[in-house]
């Protein structure tokens, strides 16, 4: 009898043992008891709409240049800056998004940044100079540079470490189908007649595709309000009463059970060792030097092993990705309008795109000798400011042949090793950026196109899944920042390459493409290994 009691004393003990262990738990525990449901599902769509609008201002540029070069007289190199205005912007503020975004939040950025976004877009729509429009990307720039790397971070943190990966590749799939919307959107805006005149200022189509991009990220900016600050930021904060209300909200939703019911009671928190440092409440006047020492915390961190090398080599990695996917991207619509014009006037002969540019160039100077020779009467030659449809269509052709990668990616992000993607996708892109370089019409400079597009913007996606599952949340927003940094000014340098080389010496700027995308395929190598799930 004494046995008896014994034994189920024991095993009342075990009980109690075990629900104290089940009501104290680390975010990741606690995330994967929330499971993976409904409340996921649609913060995916929020954050995959606020991509989206990230994608537009990132491309936006490709379908102004063509229509707006008459209004604002820009030539090859005018065009060049201004792509390269919005990247100079973003690359300016990434470093600075990142360490505010791991000192205040990522959702307090992310708002900011979206809202200031859309009212300059509008404001930009309205310039009538080349230099104030190029103020105006760069300001642009400045602003989505922040959401361009801190939505991945703010959406895998709402997810458990085996759905994070996966959830980050689909996110990807929006920015796709940005670049898929905006051609279709220029097409049935810019050919619009739409001109018209107050107070001197000139609105034509090309001005409302621009203004109309910055409806939409108001409205995502507003929606995002009703949502809350990233729950594993918070535990990082040692704020883990609000991570867990959080937690509790995600777990009720995707149950159906009520928020009393999860069990998880207590977090534990990822900020003990600052708690320890930092016992006393900060004062209002300690703020600025609070930042700063969180800066330099973090800094220091990434600048230490393990993390420098592994900061480094995907940093380079991104470089390389980044420089040829915007580019070549950026440069699209101008190539393929290029070969639709020569066409027409051409029907029956093919011609290579570096034939095409000098072509494109000796046209260009007789027009411009006839231009000088009835100067004297005052007789101009008028600026053609058309866009063939074909090069609307061919665009949407690319971005939808993209959104297979971006599903397919999804599904194999945790079926394969975490470098093989990366290496194969970039690979195979470097292999079609040169045959870009032997194509003779439209048609085969759109196969390439597919391509080397559908490449390289996996390899973009999966190479930020990858560091956000290699980086820990205290320094997360701050290393995939530095890399969207980085990635910006490959992709700043390839567009100045373009814009000052195209019209030059065709084959160096396409070879350099190529050369640098297939030695980020080749680094890829180098990333560490992780075993399949």
């Amino acid at each position: 009898m004494v046995s008896r009691i014994s034994t189920i004393s024991l095993s009342v003990e075990k009980e109690n043992r075990n629900a104290s262990t089940e009501e104290i738990a680390d975010f990741e525990k606690a995330m994967e008891i929330c499971g993976n449901g409904k409340y996921q599902y649609t913060f995916l769509l929020v954050c995959g709409v606020m991509f989206l609008c990230v994608g537009c201002q990132y491309g936006a540029n490709a379908y102004i240049l063509p229509s707006a070069e008459c209004d604002l007289n820009m030539g090859s190199e005018e065009k060049g800056l201004l792509n390269v205005a919005f990247l100079i912007g973003s690359v300016i503020s990434a470093l600075f998004w990142g360490v505010f975004a791991g000192a205040y939040g990522r959702r307090n950025i992310l708002l900011f940044s979206l809202f200031s976004d859309s009212i300059f877009t509008l404001i930009g729509s309205f310039s009538q100079t080349f230099k104030i429009f190029l103020m105006f990307r760069v300001i642009s720039g400045f602003l989505m540079g922040g959401p361009g790397s801190l939505i991945y971070i703010y959406l895998g943190e709402f997810y458990a470490e085996k759905h994070r990966a996966k959830s980050i590749c689909f996110l990807g799939f929006f920015f796709t189908l940005a670049w898929l919307i905006l051609p279709g959107l220029a097409w049935i805006i810019i050919p619009l007649p739409i001109s018209f005149e107050f107070y001197g200022i000139q609105y034509n189509s090309w001005r409302m595709f621009l203004g109309s991009i910055s409806l939409p990220i108001f409205i995502i900016a507003a929606i995002t309000l009703t949502y809350p600050e990233s729950p594993k930021f918070l535990v990082s904060q040692g704020k883990t009463d609000e991570a867990l209300a959080i937690l509790q909200q995600i777990y009720a939703v995707n149950t159906g059970r009520d928020k009393s019911e999860f069990p998880v009671k207590e977090l534990l928190s990822d900020a003990v060792f600052e708690l320890e440092k930092e016992k006393g409440p900060v004062s209002s006047s300690d703020m600025l030097m609070e930042l700063m020492k969180n800066i330099w915390w973090q800094l220091r961190t990434i600048a230490s092993p393990p993390f420098l090398k592994y900061a480094v080599l995907l940093w380079t990695i991104y470089f390389t990705n980044m420089f040829g996917y915007y580019g070549f991207n950026l440069w699209q619509p101008e190539l393929f309008n290029r070969f639709e014009s020569y066409h027409q006037s051409h029907p029956n002969e093919s011609v290579t795109v570096c034939e095409l540019i000098h072509n494109t160039k000796s046209l260009n100077h007789t027009v411009l000798e006839d231009s000088f020779v009835f100067l004297e009467n005052e007789v101009t030659t008028e600026c053609n400011s058309h866009i063939d449809e074909r090069v609307f269509i061919n665009s949407l052709t690319i971005n939808a042949v993209c959104l297979f990668g971006n599903v397919i990616s999804g599904h194999l992000a945790n079926r394969v090793g975490r470098r093989t993607m990366p290496v194969v996708t970039m690979l195979v892109a470097g292999v079609a950026g040169l045959g870009i370089y032997f194509v003779k019409s439209s048609l085969q400079i759109l196969i390439t196109a597919c391509i080397f597009t559908l490449m390289v913007s996996t390899a973009n996606f999966v190479l930020s899944s990858v560091a956000v599952d290699i980086f820990p949340t205290h320094i997360s927003a701050v290393a995939l920042c530095m890399m969207a940094c980085l990635g910006r000014c490959g992709a700043v340098a390839s567009n100045l390459a373009f814009g000052m080389l195209l019209d030059l010496s065709c084959k160096v700027p396409i070879f350099l493409l190529a050369g640098v995308t297939i030695f980020g395929g080749i680094l890829s190598f180098l990333i560490p290994r992780k075993e399949k799930k």
